[in-house]
């Protein structure tokens, strides 16, 4: 999905763990989502209490959406535009992944790598010499920075390399 802001730019929503998005429940509603979080009903019957809500990561404008899932605009005062990014700042820990197919889909390169945490990464490869220790380095630089949830390196379809810290 994407959301075109009233100051012209492109608010995507095609990815998890975004900065700009964030879900809130009404406060009335508050003591029903967490009867029904202790009752242990399943996550998606949770999602009735919870609205999604944007903000333009150019002009700061929230987008929050009503009961019947309609967004609305809302205009800062000031020019703040990280205000649904983590309580935790730059020390939330995000994941990271790579892809490798030797025979990629028409358009697409050979390899990617990503990670979605504060620094964001992305980067496509043609020789998976490159992408596998590119891989590594961010691996270890995220890690030895705890900046790190969880890891994957994929080669055709197959899991070279998997990580989630102990818990």
């Amino acid at each position: 999905m994407k959301i075109r802001c009233k100051c012209g730019a492109v608010i995507p929503d095609n990815s998890d763990f975004l900065s700009y998005k964030a879900h809130v429940v009404a406060d009335q509603d508050w003591e029903d989502f967490e009867d029904m979080i202790e009752s242990g009903k399943r996550v998606d019957s949770w999602f009735s209490f919870v609205r999604t809500c944007y903000q333009c990561p150019h002009c700061g404008r929230l987008y929050v959406e009503d009961a019947s899932r309609e967004l609305h605009a809302f205009a800062p005062e000031g020019h703040q535009t990280k205000v649904l990014s983590s309580s935790k700042g730059p020390d939330w820990r995000g994941h990271m992944g790579g892809n490798w197919e030797d025979q990629p889909v028409t358009g697409h390169p050979k390899g990617d790598l990503w990670s979605n945490g504060v620094e964001g990464t992305f980067k496509q490869f043609d020789d998976w010499s490159q992408l596998e220790p590119a891989y590594y380095a961010l691996f270890d630089q995220l890690c030895s920075a705890g900046r790190l949830r969880s890891a994957f390196l994929r080669k055709n379809g197959e899991i070279v390399h998997s990580w989630k810290p102990d818990a």
